[in-house]
């Protein structure tokens, strides 16, 4: 990270420059100018960290007009009311005030910076059905917004290749790479066939051969649109995003890519791997009393729906199962492969059980120009075959679930889990509500 120490008029003590040095690490590069140099100095800096400040100051406009995040600094590293003044005028003039009140916010402020500069160098891939003019055009506004506010670089590719790709990869490629699977990532075949098993591995070679290609740090494919309901349906390739995950690899289903730039901004600032997952307000104990999923009646539904808003919990579940859980979300060491039933006969999901604990969702909206966060803990888990779609359920208890309503943008929402470290929520807040130019919906 590229870091301006600045100083108004005279060089500051020595014991300043320190107290600035000390919040930031060794292998930073800090340069340190007067507001007459800065002025004159067009690197590109990540952050500037203004010492002597009192009142007033001749750095604002600067500032303010290259939107170099700055931040006020003190020996004791805590908010002196001789920065409040500073602080309202690089508002004013549209410039990013880091909020610096503690060490432990100038820390998160620190780490969303650097959060920052990792986003602003991603690149993400959707494969999707280009015939659907309608969501390309969504894709296309959020890929505009997403490059404008995140800096991140979404590339859009067909479906029509990837299917082509695979095609192109053997039988004793798909059957190597399985081999590997079973060793590694998944508990085997599962309740799937080996043909199954190989179409699924061919389209995983693909998909690696597009991220490899492009150097995305994620991938969502448009699995629904693009292979179920094609005139001849395909075998989904939604298994392999579970190897993915392994790999380290950003998965979103769905080719969303709104969920999957929201995974990318979770898993910037917060460290953990995410996932997505439905969201929905039922499915609670009325529908966990049934025998069948089939005799939920309108009347229980509603009784589930009050019961999420009285306990303040919202229901994530996807696919039949609890979605793409990433290792460090997964209880199991390896998935298992189930076949998505009832809906899709011939169909596999990957299954795991979810982790609990603290949680924070996210959303992005559809110009990436506001992002809807957040933070509860996931208690408790419901499972069950005799569930149909929703046997994999996780419970996650959150503020007010009236406000998540007043607030919620799709049913698709990234969840991550939130490390040991209490700044990490911290991180996001600064993340997305400063340095992202993100408001909270």
């Amino acid at each position: 990270m590229k870091v301006a120490v600045l100083f108004a008029e005279k060089q500051p003590e020595d014991k300043l420059v320190e107290a600035a040095r000390s919040v930031l690490l060794p292998q930073d590069e800090v340069v340190c100018l007067s507001a007459e140099d800065f002025k004159a100095n067009r690197t590109d800096f990540d952050v500037a960290i203004v010492l002597g400040v009192c009142g007033s100051n001749p750095l604002v406009e600067t500032l303010a007009g290259q939107m170099i995040p700055c931040m006020a600094i003190e020996p004791y590293h805590a908010f002196h009311p001789y920065h409040a003044a500073f602080y309202r005028d690089v508002e004013r003039a549209g410039g990013i005030v880091l909020p610096a009140e503690d060490p432990k916010r100038i820390t998160a402020s620190l780490a969303a910076v650097r959060a920052r500069k990792t986003i602003r160098s991603s690149v993400l891939l959707v494969v999707d059905v280009h015939e659907n003019d309608f969501r390309a055009e969504q894709v296309r506004t959020f890929a505009q917004g997403a490059e404008v506010n995140l800096g991140v670089n979404i590339i859009r590719r067909p479906v029509a290749e990837l299917l082509e790709r695979a095609a192109g990869h053997g039988d004793s490629e798909a059957d190597k790479t399985l081999k590997q699977w079973y060793a590694q990532v998944l508990d085997g075949p599962g309740e799937m066939d080996s043909h199954h098993m190989r179409q699924v591995a061919k389209l995983y070679l693909a998909e690696r051969e597009m991220i490899d290609e492009t150097g995305a740090c994620g991938i969502t494919v448009e699995d629904i649109g693009g292979f179920l309901l094609a005139d001849k349906p395909k075998v989904m390739p939604n298994v392999s995003y579970g190897v993915l995950a392994f790999e380290g690899i950003l998965a979103a289903e769905e080719g969303d890519i709104e969920v999957l730039a929201s995974q990318l901004l979770l898993h910037s600032a917060l460290g953990e791997h995410p996932t997505m997952s439905n969201i929905y307000l039922a499915y609670r104990d009325s529908f966990t009393a049934l025998a069948e999923a089939e005799n939920y009646t309108s009347e229980m539904e509603l009784a589930d729906y009050y019961q999420c808003i009285n306990d303040n919990h919202v229901t994530a579940a996807h696919f039949s199962t609890s979605g793409i859980l990433p290792p460090n979300m997964m209880e199991e060491s390896r998935y298992r492969v189930r076949e998505a039933l009832p809906a899709w006969p011939g169909q596999s999901m990957i299954s795991a059980t979810p982790k609990l604990g603290p949680v924070m969702m996210a959303r992005l909206t559809s110009d990436a120009a506001g992002v809807h966060l957040v933070g509860g803990r996931a208690d408790s888990l419901g499972f069950g075959d005799r569930y149909g779609w929703y046997r994999g359920r996780w419970f996650i208890k959150i503020p007010n679930v009236s406000d998540f309503i007043a607030r919620c943008l799709h049913q698709h929402y990234a969840i991550s889990p939130i490390g040991g470290k209490g700044e990490s929520v911290d991180v996001l807040e600064i993340l997305s509500d400063r340095l992202l130019r993100l408001t909270k919906v």
